[in-house]
C-alpha cells in the first residue's frame, strides 16, 4: 500500500478537477494568478475570476453561434422539401443582426480585458521633463527612497532608470529618464552623442508608456522639446499628468497658478485636475508652506488616473455591470481567442453582406438575397467562431455535431 502512495505533481489536483468538470480553464487561470498576485488590485481581479461567470458568458455566446449555425445548415439541407416560418432572406438577415449584436458585446469584453492586463502586468509610467526639472527628486519622493541620483548639476540622468513598486495597490513601473532639450551650437548647449541617445530613449519610453508625468520647473519657461513630446502622447491616447515642481520658489503663487493653468491648457488641452503644483524639497521648518501634503495630493491624482484607466467599461443599456467587471479578469489567452472569434464573425458578415464579387450590392452592409449568399461559407465562419469560444473554456475539438443537429432537427 505504501508503494502506491506518491507525491502529487505540480498542478495535478487542478488537472484532475478540470478533467472531472469541476473547474474550467478561466477558473484555473484565475487560480494561478491569485497565487502569484503581488498587489491588492491583482488579488482582487484574480479572485473575481475564480467563479464560473466568465465561462458561463463564453458558453452563452457559443450556444448563440451554434443556434445560428444550425439555422443556416437547416436552410442548406432542407430548404427544398421543408416549410420554414421565415423566408431564406429574412433568416439570413436575422442571423446577421444577432451576430452584429454579439460583436458589440465581444468588442467591449476585449476592451475590458485590455484594461485588466494593466492591473495584471503593471502600469507603465514615464517621467518626462527638461534637465534639472526635478524628475529624479519626484521619483525618490514617490518610491520613498533614494532610487535615483539627485544633483544641482543638470543632465545627471542619462539612461532610463526603471523602478517597480506597489502604489496604492497598483503594480507600477516608473521610468526616470534623461532631460529633453534642443541642442545648441556652442558651449554647454552642445548635446553630445551620449546625451543624444539618452534623449532618444526618453522620447521612445514616453511614447510607449501608459501614463506620462510631465515634470515642469515652475520657475522656468516650458521647453518646446518636452511639450512637443507630451503633445504626441496626448494625441495617441496616453494619460498625461503635469507636475509643476519647485512651487515653493514662486513669490506670488496664486497669480502664477492661474498663469500656468492657462499655459498648460493651451499647450496640451488638459483639464485642471491633471495639473499638480508640488515641491519635492523637504520642509525646512514646521511652518514651511510647502510640506509633504502636496506630494500626497499628486499621488492621489495619479491613483485616480489609474482607477479611470482600469475601470470596467459598461454599456448604458445593461442594468447589471457585474459581468462587465468580471471581464477585467479575462487573460491574454482569452482575449486573443476572442479576437480570433471576432475575425470569423467579421468574415461571416462580409460573406452575407457581399454575396458575390460582381454584385452591385458590394458597397452595402445589409444581407444579400439568400440565393446569392454562400450559405456553406457563412456557416463555416460561424463554426470557426464557435470553436474559438470553445477553446477558451477547454471544450475545443470536443465536437459540437450533436448540438448543431439538435437545432437542425428542431427546424
Amino acid at each position: 500500500m505504501r508503494k502506491q502512495i506518491r507525491y502529487a505533481e505540480p498542478g495535478e489536483f487542478t488537472r484532475r478537477a478540470f478533467a472531472n468538470n469541476r473547474m474550467d480553464l478561466p477558473q484555473i487561470e484565475s487560480l494561478g494568478e491569485t497565487l502569484s498576485a503581488s498587489t491588492e488590485q491583482q488579488r482582487t481581479i484574480s479572485v473575481r475570476g475564480t467563479n464560473s461567470s466568465l465561462a458561463l458568458r463564453y458558453e452563452h455566446w457559443r450556444m448563440l453561434l451554434l443556434q445560428a449555425r444550425g439555422e443556416l445548415e437547416a436552410l442548406i439541407d432542407f430548404s427544398e422539401d421543408q416549410h420554414f416560418d421565415e423566408s431564406p432572406a429574412v433568416l439570413c438577415a436575422n442571423v446577421a443582426a444577432q451576430v452584429r449584436a454579439l460583436q458589440v458585446q465581444m468588442e467591449l469584453h476585449i476592451a475590458n480585458a485590455v484594461r485588466g492586463e494593466l492591473l495584471r502586468n503593471g502600469i507603465s509610467v514615464a517621467l518626462l521633463g527638461a534637465p534639472n526639472a526635478g524628475k529624479s527628486s519626484l521619483l525618490n519622493r514617490i518610491v520613498g527612497r533614494d532610487a535615483a541620483i539627485v544633483s544641482q548639476e543638470a543632465g545627471t540622468t542619462r539612461d532610463v532608470v526603471e523602478i517597480g513598486l506597489d502604489l496604492g495597490g497598483w503594480l507600477v513601473k516608473i521610468g526616470d529618464m534623461a532631460g529633453l532639450r534642443r541642442p545648441g551650437v556652442a558651449g554647454a548647449d552642445i548635446v553630445g552623442p551620449v546625451e543624444q541617445e539618452g534623449i532618444r530613449r526618453a522620447k521612445q519610453r514616453a511614447l510607449e508608456s501608459d501614463v506620462l508625468i510631465v515634470v515642469q520647473d515652475a520657475t522656468a519657461e516650458m521647453d518646446p522639446e518636452v511639450m512637443e513630446t507630451a503633445k504626441q502622447c496626448v494625441d495617441i491616447g496616453i494619460q498625461v499628468i503635469v507636475a509643476l515642481n519647485k512651487c515653493d520658489q514662486l513669490h506670488t503663487f496664486q497669480l502664477s497658478r492661474t498663469a500656468w493653468e492657462e499655459k498648460i491648457h493651451s499647450a496640451l488641452r488638459l483639464p485642471n485636475d491633471r495639473l499638480c503644483f508640488i515641491s519635492c524639497r523637504s520642509p525646512m521648518t514646521p511652518s514651511d508652506t510647502w510640506k509633504s501634503d502636496n506630494i500626497s495630493t499628486f499621488l492621489t491624482t495619479l491613483q485616480d488616473t489609474f482607477k479611470f484607466m482600469t475601470a470596467a467599461l459598461v454599456p448604458d443599456s445593461d442594468p447589471d455591470p457585474s459581468i462587465w467587471q468580471e471581464s477585467l479578469g479575462a487573460t491574454e489567452r482569452q482575449r486573443l481567442l476572442l479576437s480570433e472569434c471576432l475575425n470569423h464573425l467579421s468574415a461571416f458578415i462580409t460573406t452575407v453582406a457581399n454575396p458575390s464579387a460582381d454584385s452591385t450590392r458590394s458597397g452595402e452592409d445589409e444581407p444579400g438575397e439568400a440565393d446569392e449568399v454562400d450559405i456553406v461559407v457563412a456557416a463555416e465562419c460561424l463554426r470557426s467562431a464557435a470553436d474559438a469560444l470553445a477553446r477558451i473554456t477547454g471544450r475545443g475539438d470536443s465536437g459540437d455535431v450533436e448540438e448543431v443537429l439538435g437545432v437542425v432537427f428542431e427546424k
